[in-house]
């Protein structure tokens, strides 16, 4: 069973206030029977899944609706921070960009399972992501979420002191998605992510509003990551992730299709029919996951 190991919560107080709930709001019959935990970025991304997945898992009944209807109810709505949508034993959540935003996110759904005294809950960040080394369009499910300084933990500030943090995803959940993956036919690789808190400069990109390297700088940083890290993509998210489920004691996997290979430049060229395309791969592979894991 999921518990919150902090001392100072005071349950008749405490509320998470960016989704809409506290304690007392029925939290355990409601999300009671969760058994995944999907988020991806974009509301709309995420929305959409649930959508998907509704029909995928054929309309499950404890799904939340809409009073009077079969349309799917943002359970979030009401704070306008995320998205969360409930669709059988899953939720499909937003996160944000960056790792603040999905930090914030994680501690209040940490909270909110645990009230609910939910067991054996699998959370999963679903993205797009660079390529370093590897074709773009390869699905990569991350072995250890990396910083932009090239450390393999997670360092977590807490009033002025600094405090690093095992970055490692689950090995068991990674294989089960590498499994689905393969069996629909997906490119899928496992290896190590670069988190970043920046989308432009800590990437090392070329086509920001400023840049202070030169291309051959951002060249020899790539290589570096590749060679020397086993880094084969580049995101803002699952270096924060892997840490946060790695303390809060819960398996955590991180999935995210290569839009373009870095090595090869900052822009992927494509047209918006073949971004879609390929976003929608690592989404279709969690999707094989849950269903699997329902019959």
């Amino acid at each position: 069973m999921l518990r919150v190991n902090n001392p100072n919560i005071d349950a008749a107080q405490d509320r998470w206030y960016h989704l809409g709930f506290g304690p007392s709001d029925g939290v355990k019959t409601m999300f009671e029977d969760v058994k995944f935990v999907c988020m991806g970025g974009k509301d709309k991304r995420m929305e959409d899944y649930a959508k998907y997945l509704h029909q995928v898992l054929h309309e499950p009944e404890n799904s939340v609706y809409e009073e009077g209807t079969k349309d799917l109810r943002n359970l979030s709505a009401s704070e306008g921070r995320y998205c969360m949508y409930k669709v059988g034993n899953t939720l499909s959540v937003s996160h944000g960009m960056g790792m603040p935003t999905f930090q914030i996110l994680l501690n209040e759904l940490f909270k909110l399972l645990a009230y609910a005294e939910c067991e054996d809950v699998r959370f999963i960040r679903i993205g797009t992501s660079g390529g370093l080394g590897i074709d773009a369009g390869t699905t990569v499910v991350s072995k250890q979420g990396y910083s932009s300084m090239l450390h393999p933990y997670f360092t977590q500030v807490s009033c002025g002191k600094e405090t690093n943090y095992e970055s490692m995803c689950d090995e068991s959940l990674r294989s089960q998605l590498l499994a689905c993956g393969k069996r629909l036919g997906t490119k899928i690789v496992a290896g190590n992510t670069m988190s970043c808190n920046g989308f432009y400069e800590e990437q090392g990109r070329l086509d920001g509003a400023m840049c202070t390297f030169t291309p051959e700088e951002k060249m020899a940083f790539l290589r570096k990551a590749h060679d020397e890290c086993g880094i084969v993509n580049i995101e803002m998210e699952t270096n924060m992730f892997a840490a946060m489920c790695n303390r809060f004691r819960v398996k955590g996997a991180s999935i995210c299709v290569t839009i373009l290979d870095r090595m090869n430049g900052d822009a992927a060229g494509i047209t918006e029919a073949e971004y879609k395309r390929r976003e929608r791969q690592p989404l279709e592979v969690v999707a094989e996951l849950i269903k699997s894991s329902s019959t």
